[in-house]
């Protein structure tokens, strides 16, 4: 009986133990300019998967160990904190905004400037953006990736040039390709000609202040393309490679060369003018049979691969 009385005392003081090892700990985040509340912010308990999320009112509450527990405030804007709980069960947490593409340097023809002090409207995409995508020119990297530019192409093949628009066209007759300048020289279908691994950064100028430097040329906008140059330190070897396969969704039946002009034969019939035409275009009907031999040219595959 004894043996079974202390027995259940340890294994109560154990669960005290274990208990005593782990605590609450509740706070607030706010933003550091507003101090209004922030919803959705990320922490994380340092050095384990344990995460939750700021509510409406910016309050959260988590379990954390007794002795040495550090969390880790993340979210979209804002620098990242680590906060150390200490002995500490309420955290007041202020979040300070990211700043950091402010001073990101922008190529705009005749200078380089701060983004923050940039006035003009200028869009811009880093060796950062273009190295993780799988194309075959920085044009194709564009599309989708700056407002008011598109990139399209007129047909599937991978050598298909490709055209871009900055804030669509503005002439009916004229050409509408924006005008290129690679590292201070204005080059034709600059995109084509450049491989993204060279890249540096593109800066592409959209209105009249930030082209007026080009005059007429830069009517339809300016893309001015920056490439890499060489930096001090010890030689480094990057090898980038991606293969990819483009099939057809649907493709449709055709006619070969021979029920093409046997089908054209019998539409014919009855006019004297589409038969004449017929005979013109195709020849004879006795002659019909040469079609038999003709070489079948799928054009589904030619043009859309």
């Amino acid at each position: 009986m004894k043996a079974k009385f202390f027995l259940s005392l340890f294994c109560c003081l154990f669960v005290l133990a274990g208990w005593s090892q782990t605590r609450t700990v509740s706070g607030r985040v706010l933003a550091d300019s507003s101090r209004e509340a922030l919803q959705g912010v990320t922490i994380t308990l340092k050095g384990t998967k344990r995460t939750l999320q700021t509510n409406a009112q910016g309050q959260f509450s988590m379990e954390v160990p007794d002795k040495g527990a550090v969390l880790v405030f993340t979210s979209v804007s804002y620098n990242r904190q680590e906060v150390n709980v200490g002995n500490r069960t309420s955290i007041e947490v202020v979040m300070t905004t990211t700043s950091t593409t402010l001073n990101d340097v922008v190529v705009v023809g005749y200078q380089t400037v701060r983004r923050k002090d940039l006035l003009a409207s200028v869009s811009s995409v880093s060796a950062r953006d273009l190295k993780d995508i799988p194309v075959n020119s920085a044009a194709e990297a564009l599309n989708g990736r700056l407002a008011g530019v598109t990139a399209t192409t007129s047909e599937g093949s991978p050598d298909a040039q490709v055209r871009i628009r900055i804030r669509g066209g503005i002439s009916i007759t004229q050409d509408n390709s924006p005008l290129y300048i690679i590292d201070g020289v204005q080059v034709e279908n600059g995109l084509n000609t450049v491989s993204p691994q060279d890249i540096q950064s593109i800066d592409v100028l959209k209105d009249a202040a930030a082209t007026a430097i080009y005059g007429a040329r830069g009517a339809n906008g300016v893309i001015i393309i920056t490439t890499k140059t060489g930096r001090p330190g010890r030689p480094t070897i990057i090898y980038n490679g991606f293969v990819g396969v483009r099939t057809l969704a649907r493709k449709l039946a055709v006619q070969d060369p021979y029920d093409y002009v046997r089908y054209q034969s019998e539409r014919s019939r009855g006019s004297d003018d589409d038969s004449g035409n017929f005979v013109r275009d195709f020849g004879a009907w006795e002659k019909i049979g040469d079609y038999r031999n003709a070489q079948v040219v799928d054009w589904q595959e030619q043009v859309l691969g």
